[in-house]
């Protein structure tokens, strides 16, 4: 299998996995963050969940409050999750599908180095007709997706 073949089969793959996260992306944690919500639906107090997990009830009510903010660690995460029955799930999920992410992203480099080019040879009188210059676009955009490390050395995403 060549190269290109295992990345497009490795981006479907990815896609797979990930697209139906992506239906899920608008719903957010509860207001007190999840390791607060379930403990509190379980019935455990913090002080339970501090035997479960082998640490202090201070350092319980310290990982929901850094849950709740946002700096809560994966590990702390998962350790809570497990002493509570349940596992931690997580995921990055692009917003947009992985493919369209990487022609977009081709498309938006070659436009842009090509854009240089062009500047250059318009100030000296030779410029190329609009066709040429999307003919250029396209197939600097697949040579780039050919080595998709390269797409990313200029623009956002």
């Amino acid at each position: 299998m060549s190269t290109g073949n295992f990345r497009s089969l490795r981006v479907r793959q990815v896609e797979e996995r990930v697209g139906p996260w992506r239906e899920r992306l608008e719903e957010r944690p509860p207001p007190g963050g999840w390791t607060k919500t379930i403990r509190q639906v379980l019935g455990m107090s913090t002080s339970q969940l501090a035997k479960r997990l082998g640490i202090t009830q201070q350092a319980v009510s310290d990982l929901e409050r850094r849950e709740k903010d946002g700096r809560a660690t994966i590990g702390a995460l998962a350790k809570a999750a497990r002493a509570m029955g349940g596992e931690l799930v997580y995921a990055i999920v692009p917003t947009r599908n992985l493919d369209e992410m990487l022609q977009h992203q081709a498309r938006t480099t070659a436009q842009s180095r090509l854009n240089r080019v062009a500047h250059s040879m318009g100030l000296e009188g030779q410029s190329t007709s609009a066709e040429e210059q999307e003919r250029q676009v396209a197939e600097l955009a697949a040579e780039l997706l050919a080595h998709p490390r390269r797409l990313w050395d200029e623009g956002g995403p």
